[in-house]
């Protein structure tokens, strides 16, 4: 009898237990939803955007972009069958490359005002400056071989042109300056460069005390 009253009261417990086990054992917490609250919803005004704070974003740096490289075509001549290998050495000393363009003997002649060579190279580069206090700049000692030493004032096809320079020399007290023929009719060329830049351009016209006698001029490219 004893016995069978503990089973009871065993069975109570048990079921106690059971039917109170969240009060017992309580389970976490859940977390509270978050509720859209559609009243508290509003449109933001373009003023009330700009006032917000921004974040820095860095601008991605433009690229540099090199500017491009102006290149011209220019012809340099004229000269003799017997000066043209001294030309296309002097060129390939520069790394330029160029094309040899025959001329016809009726376009061969030049007139070249110049001052004859002096003795030495120290008194051809004095007498440069004397001519220059004079206002007269456009000169250069040249340095050709055969007229070493000569300072050169300009190099014309129209012999007009040429005398007309002589006689502005010596009215400033150049009483020496004279005029020759250059390529006298023989046969003679000119170097014709393709697309090169002013750079290339401007090693070219430092040749010149070397060849005198030619000039170098852009020419088209076609």
């Amino acid at each position: 009898m004893k016995k069978l009253i503990w089973i009871l009261i065993l069975i109570n417990i048990g079921l106690l237990i059971y039917f109170n086990i969240n009060i017992i054992l309580p389970s976490a917490p859940l977390a509270k939803r978050l509720e859209i609250e559609p009243e508290k919803i509003s449109i933001l005004t373009q003023k009330q955007i700009e006032a917000l704070p921004k974040k820095n974003i860095e601008s991605p740096k433009p690229a540099i972009v090199p500017p491009p490289v102006t290149t011209a075509c220019f012809e340099w001549g004229t000269f003799s069958a017997s000066n043209i290998t001294s030309a296309q050495n002097a060129i390939n000393r520069l790394a330029l490359q160029a094309t040899v363009k025959e001329q016809p003997s009726s376009q061969g002649s030049r007139f070249w005002v110049y001052k004859p060579p002096l003795k030495t190279a120290q008194a051809a580069q004095a007498k440069a400056a004397e001519l220059k206090a004079l206002g007269i700049n456009d000169l250069f000692v040249v340095q050709e071989p055969k007229w070493k030493n000569a300072i050169s004032f300009g190099i014309f096809e129209d012999e007009q042109l040429a005398n007309k320079l002589l006689n502005e020399l010596k009215e400033k007290g150049v009483k020496d300056a004279t005029k020759t023929l250059r390529n006298q009719g023989k046969d003679h060329s000119s170097l014709v460069f393709k697309n090169i830049s002013e750079a290339d351009a401007t090693e070219l016209r430092q040749l010149k005390p070397e060849f005198p006698g030619a000039e170098l001029k852009e020419v088209s490219c076609q």
